[in-house]
């Protein structure tokens, strides 16, 4: 069998490609995550809308830059790597580089919104609340692909059962190997 380059060349692009693509929805995810908290104690605090707080959404890895921009970088940096080189846990990754990146926006612009009790009670209860939701969707993403593959395996078994009543019909053997030696 000849291997193909061109198919291993492509498949290995797309994978970089897509793990870049997961990786900067990850920290723009996260920015609207940590922006969303912003705009809530803003909101609480001023007793009304923000007239532009869809752009605010819109425009939120802006809100990286601030004084939490240089450990962030690093930060990034780091994850980068060990995102886009691993296969292990995407979920995890993921969300991970999304918490974090939520994190330092509303750790970036707290003071500028929260001057008493209430809007810091909010940004926190806010922030808690969507990094628990992103947990919960992202475990219900991962459970829905265990189950996806459960079903997988279980369509291979009955393949390999029908195989194996066929070598039986056939050659009167259940296996082409060892007899004595199965699965079951």
């Amino acid at each position: 069998m000849k291997i193909d380059f061109t198919d291993v060349f492509a498949s290995g692009i797309g994978f970089l490609f897509k793990q870049i693509f997961l990786f900067v929805l990850a920290i723009w995810a996260g920015c609207t995550a940590g922006a969303i908290s912003l705009i809530a104690a803003e909101c609480v605090n001023s007793g009304k809308l923000i007239p532009d707080a869809l752009a605010i959404l819109i425009a939120s890895p802006g809100l990286l830059l601030s004084v939490w921009i240089i450990p962030n970088l690093l930060f990034l940096g780091i994850a980068m790597f060990w995102f886009v080189r691993s296969d292990d846990r995407p979920y995890l990754s993921w969300g991970i580089v999304a918490g974090i990146e939520a994190l330092a926006v509303v750790l970036g612009h707290l003071k500028e919104v929260a001057d008493s009790w209430l809007p810091l009670t909010v940004v926190w209860v806010v922030f808690i609340s969507l990094m628990g939701m992103v947990g919960t969707g992202l475990w219900f993403l991962r459970q829905w692909q265990i189950n996806r593959w459960a079903g997988e395996l279980t369509m291979l078994k009955a393949e390999n059962a029908v195989r194996r009543s066929e070598l039986k019909a056939t050659y009167g053997t259940e296996s082409v190997g060892n007899d004595e030696w199965t699965l079951d």
